[in-house]
């Protein structure tokens, strides 16, 4: 016999989410939080696209931004990018759906996350890898600009890799950047993998 829930909502589901906070200036840190929330189900989104109105156009404005910051990615990554040469193929719906999920996050992180999670690892990482601060500065940079100056130097995302390991195992605010360093450590596996034909026709 199938259980009967009272008041079950179809256009819902529930899905665990877990809030980091970062150090304040006194070096305290808040504690995580961890909710779970109800995100639209399939027959939720249905039911918003049916509606129309404002639901609609929050459903829409979230699907550009889904485009947008896949586009902010590859405009980051290219200088000479233009409408021209700008890899439309790598902006449909079906393409960001198969990337990797760590991938397609990144895209959608601050750049106010990304410069936060820079100066966590220049504060963090020359004391573990007795490095100078310019090397770990410079390090961080590459980081931050998600390996796009070094994409085709593979001894050089061996190390970065490396060394954000040790980052993850070492910094008391890795979780706070959990993002940014999944999004990197990915990256750079993909990277690393890539045959001298893939990176030719990257660039």
């Amino acid at each position: 016999m199938t259980d009967i829930q009272a008041n079950y909502d179809k256009t819902v589901d529930s899905r665990a989410f877990k809030f980091n906070f970062k150090k304040d200036e006194f070096g305290n840190k808040r504690a995580s939080v961890e909710l779970d929330l109800p995100i639209l189900s399939v027959e939720g989104l249905i039911s918003v696209i049916e509606a129309g109105g404002k639901g609609l156009e929050l459903l829409l404005e979230a699907a550009a931004d889904v485009v947008a910051a896949q586009a902010r990615t590859l405009v980051n990554e290219k200088e000479d990018i233009s409408q021209d040469n700008f890899p439309m193929e790598k902006i449909t719906w079906d393409f960001i759906a198969h990337m990797p999920k760590a991938e397609r996050r990144g895209g959608g992180i601050s750049k106010e996350v990304w410069e936060a999670f820079a100066a966590d690892y220049v504060a963090v990482m020359p004391a573990v890898t007795g490095k100078t601060i310019e090397q770990i500065t410079n390090a961080a940079k590459i980081l931050a600009n998600k390996f796009s100056a070094v994409k085709t130097q593979k001894p050089v995302l061996s190390l970065l890799k490396s060394q954000l390991g040790l980052y993850v195992s070492n910094s008391p605010n890795a979780e706070t950047y959990s993002e940014c360093a999944e999004f990197l450590l990915e990256k750079a596996e993909k990277l690393l993998n890539m045959t001298d034909e893939d990176l030719l026709a990257a660039l």
